[in-house]
């Protein structure tokens, strides 16, 4: 299957969907009601994954692909590499924000990079982006259904203001500071291929557009947890 044509919902994407719904739903259940010791030795086990994907990306991207990145496009500050970089600091012990920040992040974005990738062959690239993409929707299900975290209402607002007020400037400044072809968060030009931001104007403008649904995004990934505590009252 390595090295053929990327089919959206082909037979390999389809498969790879479903893996990572199957480990993300059953591992954090497995592990719900196990001791103390047990959650914190799988949490660094999957913090450990996280974090080796989050190392040898880069490495990966500059020495062993066929047509590799410019170093400037493989410093991981995407935001689902933030999303990575913040479940393995929270799963050891960080602090909350962290999680609430790859919840909202991950669920939304890593989710979609999943069902559509930004792929074009079933390559050592795909299987280290699903890799990654799925290690965080299973750290995110994991630190919410084993560890009992879980999101409230007021903490979106906070997941915004930090996302737009302090990381967004600073990964726009990287992008001038570091210049083409940079484009961290996609801030500074769309991205190639067909994709969403296709309808908006072009960057830095388009966060006019992408900002808001980007928080709609967070109010329907809490959605569930709304319903759930206006039945329970």
């Amino acid at each position: 299957m390595f090295g053929t044509p990327f089919a959206m919902f082909g037979t390999v994407h389809l498969i790879t969907i479903a893996t990572v719904i199957v480990v993300s739903v059953l591992l954090p259940k497995f592990y719900k009601n196990k001791t103390e010791d047990q959650k914190s030795t799988m949490s660094k086990i999957i913090a450990a994954i996280i974090f080796l994907h989050v190392i040898i990306s880069p490495y990966k991207d500059l020495y062993l692909l066929a047509n590799p990145y410019d170093w400037r496009e493989t410093i991981p500050l995407h935001m689902c590499d933030l999303s990575e970089i913040f479940l393995i600091i929270f799963l050891l012990g960080g602090p909350k924000i962290l999680y609430l920040c790859a919840f909202f992040w991950g669920l939304g974005g890593a989710t979609m990079a999943i069902l559509t990738p930004d792929i074009s062959h079933h390559d050592l690239d795909y299987i280290f982006f699903m890799i990654g993409h799925g290690m965080i929707v299973v750290g995110i299900m994991y630190a919410t259904v084993s560890l009992g975290n879980r999101p409230y209402g007021k903490d979106i607002l906070k997941v915004t203001a930090i996302t737009l007020f302090i990381l967004l400037p600073i990964v726009y400044a990287i992008n001038i500071l570091l210049g083409e072809p940079a484009n961290f968060w996609y801030l500074i030009a769309k991205p190639d291929g067909a994709s969403l931001m296709d309808m908006f104007p072009d960057p830095p403008l388009h966060i006019l557009y992408t900002t808001p649904l980007a928080i709609a995004v967070f109010y329907l990934i809490y959605l569930p947890y709304f319903i759930k505590d206006r039945i329970s009252k």
